[in-house]
């Protein structure tokens, strides 16, 4: 036992303690730092830490084992189990110190030591993915230290797109024991990997256990599994007195927690048989004893028996003899009994850890071997490291130089001793070695570790071999790489546009300048996914198209596929004939796609724009129900549509001269023929027209027709054909006459219309001048009196009432009146507009509204407004009306707020708006007021339409339809946007004279 007072810096340790330490003659109070000074060298740091980790995180207790030196100079291990005693800070320590098993803790130690020193990366995680362990190869694959592993989990190392898998393979681990898989790992400098990955649950312990091989540069893979099995023992000793007759007489704490007795049970009326089966007492008593009461002392190993449970315990026995100092007799005997359940289960856990780790080392995937002593004698080598070496197990036992002679000049063994005596591991990448195999010296090339293989102490004894034999896929990469090579230079200097994208992604590896010049791109893009170097092309089917080329393998292959690329800023459309065809591996894996192809930009339009015209011309002439016909003038034979033959009444599509003359009106056959002569004849033009009558050579009907045609020439200008189409016309001379009727008649009915017209303008000019005068005069004499009567001073007080209403009325109604008069003046017509300033008509309008802006505290904020072309008094009127509502429905005790800004719409929003082709502003009037309910955004514009009463909000309810007429009469567009209790936005829509608006006047 000892206890480490922390306030004053002592160390007590009681004599057991120090007896045991081989310290007898030390003090019994030490410091800490003395006790410090007697840990081994190279446990300090970690004992340290260990002990300040458990201060920071305020445990209650603490544990750890570690080699201490003895008064001889000779090394124990030690396990200390203390329990922290807290006062703000941990003042006390109380603890125990067991020693443990030399041979268990060097055998740990060595494992140790083979997964810290494995060329393989090896880590050790939780059932959270944390990182507990991580050996040297793993750190230097990785970039992180062993202490920055410790706070990641490996998930956050596996590449996010990989996880998936990952978790997957993980979750299977439930029913299998190991599972393998190939992923990508990012390293701490942000650079990917691909390692293959072998994962082994361990199910005592709750951990993975996880090999990891960085295959990024190899095509041949290998698997390297390794078990680390770390076993705890915690020993207790068990010390019991008895008497010569059997009678129990002490038995210590531990001795009752070893056997299942309680402390309050009484050992009068125990016998030590009772610790005992049958058999096992049988064996103590004829055996055991007799030797100890001959010899007064025995040693050596039995079983005791649980009284709870029945178990049998085995124990190591350590008995003495005690006898009476007077007269020597023998009258007790005394045990120390040690539980070796643990110690047993740690010699299993060895003997299987040791044929575990011999069986991985045979039955490993790469060549492992175990060199001993600096004259590099071979201890272990398995099947694959006498492959390598060429040789048979006839050279286990021999020195490494004495086997391969050939060795010798090579620096291999220069190597090897150099690790020995320096423990720095050494790391061959694909190294050149001269190996006689089969009675032949061949060169091949490995990958291989020399790694120190240390004792318990740290005593190097030997090096351990990790080799790979990597001469195919060395010589298959530089084939690869003259391979890659060659073709690179192929597709560069190809005239053929063709790119390269490699993985998943799909990212650019090798593009030509013909290529680049097809995309219209630099070579910038090289290295990006294909998807970065072409955004535009995400709403299209090219990605899909690649993604299914790279999961099925199957070529694609396209003809005048349209591609839309963005170009200076610009969507320009492309048509081209491509290939995408997949890029496999030896492993026929696919890994990229080729794409190669042709742009038929120029044929397709040409082709589009022909068969464009083609249709048009054929939809031209059924629209225009036209009749078309041609002649061939060498043969004088005649082919005529289905609608010439229809006219005509010719039974055939293929006619002659006589028989189509023969269907034209005998008074009109001479014009006809002297028109074709004279097109033939080129004696006014090549152009032949012509207006006859046709008669039906079936029925008789008569009709008008009139033909067009034109003579084309051979090739040495003689006149070969001539062609045309035909029209008839006989509606139209009908209706011309029909025409000329109506046209007499209708003009007589717009003069009578224009009179009624006149009139009407002439009574609502009347209406104006009585609504003006007539009917406001009465009005203002109704005010007037109503006032004079209020002022009374003997007006009764039940008349107030009834008069009140009657003003109110009366002001309502001179309103409306009012209003009524400003809408009928927008419906006069010639109104002239001139340019117009909004800015300044803004401005007038604000300082209008000055006081009632300054008893609200609103806030105006006005951006710059454009000049148009506008009837100046209508614009302040718009305004007028949008601020002055703006300032009306307004929130309680919320300052309104009102902002006026510009915009001009783009070409699109101005189809959005059904308006006319040409250039408008947006100019937008917003508040933070009562809003509206988006149901309403028409209603609100309709005359006398209103959403609350006069009451709440005074008006007439025609000022916003008075606003959008004003709109309209400038050729623009009133609307709102609203939200209840969130404010309203009108958005007022007006030309802009600069582009397409330039008249000085406009009729409404």
């Amino acid at each position: 036992m000892w206890e480490w007072n922390r306030e004053d810096g002592d160390v007590w340790w009681s004599e057991g303690y120090a007896a045991r330490v081989g310290f007898p003659e030390e003090p019994t109070l030490a410091s800490g730092a003395y006790w410090h000074s007697r840990i081994h060298p190279d446990d300090q740091v970690w004992v340290s830490e260990s002990l300040q980790q458990a201060l920071q995180k305020r445990q209650n207790a603490w544990d750890t084992t570690y080699r201490f030196q003895k008064a001889d100079g000779s090394y124990i291990i030690v396990k200390d189990q203390a329990h922290l005693i807290w006062k703000g800070e941990a003042v006390r320590l109380l603890g125990t110190s067991t020693v443990q098993n030399e041979a268990l803790y060097r055998s740990t130690q060595f494992y140790l030591a083979a997964f810290d020193q494995v060329p393989l990366g090896m880590i050790v995680t939780d059932a959270n993915g944390q990182i507990v362990r991580a050996n040297a190869s793993f750190q230097q694959l990785s970039g992180y230290t062993a202490a920055e592993l410790q706070q990641l989990s490996y998930r956050q190392l596996i590449y996010p797109a990989d996880l998936p898998v990952y978790n997957a393979r993980l979750e299977s681990l439930q029913t299998n024991s190991s599972t393998q898989l190939e992923s990508r790992l990012r390293r701490n400098n942000g650079q990917v990997l691909w390692v293959k990955q072998t994962i082994t649950r361990i199910p005592e312990l709750g951990y993975y256990f996880t090999t990891v091989e960085d295959i990024t540069h190899e095509h041949l893979h290998r698997q390297q599994r390794e078990r680390l099995l770390t076993l705890v023992e915690n020993s207790s000793e068990l010390m019991v007195i008895a008497g010569m007759d059997d009678q129990l007489l002490y038995i210590n704490q531990a001795g009752r927690e070893l056997v299942g007795l309680p402390a309050e049970v009484s050992l009068s009326h125990r016998k030590v048989s009772d610790f005992y089966w049958q058999d096992q007492y049988a064996f103590v008593r004829e055996t055991i004893l007799p030797a100890l009461i001959e010899k007064g002392h025995w040693k050596g190993e039995f079983s005791i028996r649980h009284f709870q449970t029945g178990a049998a315990i085995p124990v190591f026995a350590s008995g003495i003899r005690i006898d009476d100092p007077d007269t020597g007799k023998p009258i007790a005997r005394g045990f120390t009994l040690r539980d070796m359940r643990p110690e047993e289960l740690a010699r299993q856990t060895i003997l299987e850890s040791e044929r575990h780790f011999r069986n991985l080392v045979m039955q490993a995937p790469v060549a492992i071997g175990l060199l001993k002593g600096r004259k590099m004698v071979i201890e272990t080598a398995n099947e694959f490291m006498l492959e390598v070496w060429g040789k048979t197990e006839s050279i286990v036992g021999k020195p490494l130089l004495s086997a391969l002679p050939e060795l010798a000049g090579q620096g291999f063994i220069e190597l090897l001793q150099d690790v020995y005596d320096t423990g720095n591991p050494f790391y061959g990448n694909e190294i050149l070695a001269q190996i006689i195999r089969n009675n032949r010296l061949e060169a091949r090339y490995y990958n291989f570790v020399y790694a120190p293989v240390r004792q318990s102490d740290g005593t190097i004894t030997g090096v351990m071999i990790v080799a790979n034999d990597v001469s195919d896929q060395v010589r298959a990469k530089k084939e690869v790489q003259f391979s890659e090579e060659r073709f690179r230079s192929f597709v560069l200097g190809s005239p053929t546009p063709i790119a390269i994208y490699t993985g998943k992604e799909l990212r650019i590896e090798t593009v030509n300048q013909a290529m680049l010049d097809t995309w219209h791109r630099d070579g910038s893009l090289v290295g990006k996914t294909f998807r970065e170097a072409f955004p535009e092309l995400d709403p299209q089917h090219f990605y899909q198209l690649l993604e299914q080329v790279y999961e099925t393998g199957r070529t694609y292959n396209a003809q005048e596929d349209r591609a839309d690329l963005l170009i200076d800023g610009e969507f320009r459309t492309f048509y081209f004939n491509f290939t995408y065809k997949a890029l496999r591996d030896a492993r026929g894996e696919v890994y990229g796609i080729i794409n190669t192809a042709t742009d038929v930009t120029a044929q397709v339009n040409a082709r589009q724009q022909l068969e464009e015209t083609e249709q048009n011309l054929r939809d031209a002439i059924e629209l225009a129900e036209l009749g078309t016909w041609s002649r061939n003038l060498n043969t004088g034979k005649i082919r005529c549509s289905s609608r010439i033959r229809q006219w005509y009444g010719f039974a055939e599509s293929e006619t002659d001269i006589e028989t189509f003359m023969a269907a034209v009106h005998p008074e009109d056959r001479h014009q006809v023929l002297d028109m074709i002569s004279q097109a033939v004849a080129f004696r006014k033009s090549d152009h032949y027209s012509a207006e006859y009558r046709v008669v039906h050579l079936q029925t008789g009907e008569e009709r008008m027709v009139q033909s067009q045609g034109k003579v084309t020439c051979d090739p040495q200008g003689k006149p070969c054909l001539l062609s045309g189409t035909s029209r008839d016309v006989t509606s139209q001379k009908q209706a011309a006459l029909e025409l000329e009727r109506l046209v007499s008649q209708r003009t007589r009915e717009l003069q009578q219309a224009n009179e009624l017209l006149q009139l009407s303008n002439r009574e609502l000019e009347q209406y104006a001048y009585v609504a003006s005068h007539d009917l406001q005069e009465p009005l203002r004499k109704i005010r007037m009196f109503s006032g004079i009567i209020r002022e009374m001073n003997d007006l009764p007080e039940r008349a107030r009432s009834p008069l009140a209403k009657v003003i109110h009325s009366s002001e309502r109604m001179t309103l409306l009146i009012r209003d009524l008069l400003e809408f009928s003046r927008l419906l006069k017509v010639d109104r002239v507009l001139t340019s117009t300033n909004l800015n300044t008509i803004v401005q007038n309008v604000i300082t209008d509204f000055e006081l009632a802006i300054q008893e609200k505290s609103a806030t105006v904020e006005v951006s710059t407004l454009p000049t148009v072309n506008a009837e100046s008094l209508q614009m302040n009127q718009l305004f007028y009306n949008l601020l002055s509502n703006a300032l009306k429905f307004t929130k309680e005790g919320v300052p309104p707020r009102i902002s006026i800004t510009c915009e001009r719409l783009l070409p699109q929003e101005v189809q959005v708006y059904a308006l006319p082709e040409g250039a408008y502003y947006d100019i937008r009037v917003r508040d933070n007021g009562i809003g509206f309910s988006e149901n309403y955004k028409e209603q609100i514009f309709e005359v006398f339409k209103r959403l609350h009463t006069r009451e709440v909000y005074p008006g007439s309810g025609i000022g916003l339809a008075l606003c959008r007429k004003i709109v309209q009469n400038h050729g623009g567009l009133l609307y709102a946007e609203s939200e209840e209790g969130q404010g309203s936005t009108f958005h007022v829509i007006l030309p802009d004279p600069s582009e397409a608006f330039r008249s000085a006047s406009v009729s409404f």
